[in-house]
């Protein structure tokens, strides 16, 4: 019961208090980030295409509740005067997403240098917690459920506002693993979700019927959808986060992601949600992570009506194939 208030929640969150920040506080947050008048535009491929394996099942999915938010639809010009004035108000509600483009860094060098720019406390603050043990590892979510609701519960209020899980959900709401799984190759290398963690060790260490002997104090769950990776959801145990457990979890995975390694070859941009999300202090850590206002838009979406009749018909293909 507690789960599907939860969720409840957050899609009321998203289809009504969401829009009303975009419009309250775009424009005091992009002059305080000192954002250019007109942002610059990011254009990626996100459903399927050359490239993906025969058992990617992108479509779907591919543009999921998450993703749509923020991706900019092409105007109207049918419809009449009335039909523009809706399609550019409901383009104005659109939470303006913060992206590092990643076309604009041809190594790691050049994207610490632009850290160092923004703060030079940084890079400093990853190596300190490196140096006293924590280690950044892919893991298999199913292998560490009670840690992650252990960091979802370890504060009441984070900065993005209060945390539902902590006044809804009780350990009992959340399955123990019973077996513990490796981390699996994605089925395609465009269209993954993949959970990236921060652990310290923890001798004997378990979760449920599992003995990790480490334990799991910061994750980023990545999905990948094309030319885009996604922060789906990031968090850190509250006890955990002065110790910067957070700067050395994204610097590891914007280093893996910039040397296009394994299934992170072609991701042109990665997400963190929008200048408008959380206090001033969220959109400040954001910029001095790389993360810059922009205008994100589908370069396969031509027209909106195609590209939803498109992907309703691969839906119902994909079905009749299962």
């Amino acid at each position: 019961m507690g789960l599907l208030v939860v969720k409840t929640l957050m899609v009321a969150y998203h289809v009504l208090v969401e829009p009303a920040l975009a419009v309250g506080l775009r424009r005091t947050r992009l002059e305080a980030l000192g954002a250019p008048r007109e942002l610059p535009d990011v254009e990626l491929a996100v459903g399927a295409g050359p490239g993906c394996s025969p058992e990617c099942r992108v479509e779907a999915k591919a543009e999921s509740a998450a993703l749509s938010r923020y991706l900019r639809r092409p105007r109207r010009t049918h419809g009449g005067r009335l039909g523009r004035l809706a399609s550019g108000l409901a383009e104005s509600r659109k939470p303006t997403p913060m992206i590092v483009d990643l076309d604009r860094y041809p190594d790691v060098g050049a994207f610490e240098a632009v850290l160092r720019k923004r703060s030079n406390r940084t890079l400093a603050k990853a190596r300190r917690a490196a140096e006293v043990g924590y280690r950044v590892d892919v893991f298999p979510r199913v292998r560490h459920t009670l840690d992650i609701h252990a960091i979802r519960t370890s504060k009441a209020v984070r900065s993005a506002g209060p945390m539902l899980d902590y006044l809804l959900l009780r350990p009992g709401h959340v399955g123990a693993p019973r077996a513990a799984p490796p981390p699996s190759a994605p089925r395609c290398p465009r269209h993954w979700t993949r959970w990236w963690g921060v652990f310290e060790d923890a001798p004997g260490h378990r979760q449920g019927a599992v003995t990790t002997d480490r334990r799991l104090v910061a994750y980023v769950k990545l999905r990948r959808i094309g030319d885009l990776v996604h922060y789906v959801d990031i968090m850190g145990h509250a006890a955990h986060l002065d110790r910067n457990v957070m700067t050395l979890l994204h610097l590891e995975i914007m280093r893996w992601l910039i040397a296009r390694q394994d299934h992170a070859a072609g991701v042109r941009a990665v997400l963190y949600g929008a200048v408008e999300h959380g206090g001033w202090g969220l959109a400040t850590w954001k910029k001095r992570a790389g993360f810059e206002p922009h205008r994100l838009a589908r370069a396969d979406d031509a027209d909106a009506r195609t590209v939803r009749s498109t992907r309703l018909s691969d839906v119902f293909a994909a079905h009749r194939r299962r």
